[in-house]
């Protein structure tokens, strides 16, 4: 994953959260995929120009606004797990993260019981 399509990916969804759109919602009005909307969101795909314009069409939104990040946000350049695990729950209902939460401690209790 690189950090801009991360940065990029972030932005993406920020945007499409703030105008209350769903992933299929957004993936419809722009006319792709919603899966692959969804691995753009999280970084693992690098969207080309055309997408991009696409995706930005669908949010009412300028090109440019993908590429304004936060600057504490824009200088880093490691993600630790942590950060990639953050990242995947925001936006995510309260319910949504402890259940999460509540997999990862079962998990942890599970792997080190063994």
């Amino acid at each position: 994953m690189s950090n801009i399509a991360l940065l990029v990916g972030e932005k993406i969804r920020a945007l499409r959260q703030s105008r209350g759109l769903s992933q299929e919602k957004l993936a419809f009005k722009a006319g792709i995929d919603p899966s692959y909307l969804g691995a753009v969101e999280r970084g693992v795909k690098s969207p080309t120009i055309v997408t991009l314009e696409k995706i930005t069409i669908a949010l009412d939104a300028k090109i440019e606004e993908l590429f304004q990040f936060d600057h504490d946000i824009a200088t880093r350049t490691d993600f630790s797990f942590v950060d990639k695990i953050s990242f995947e729950l925001n936006g995510r209902t309260e319910e949504e993260k402890k259940a999460v939460y509540e997999f990862v401690k079962q998990l942890l209790w599970f792997r080190d019981k063994k």
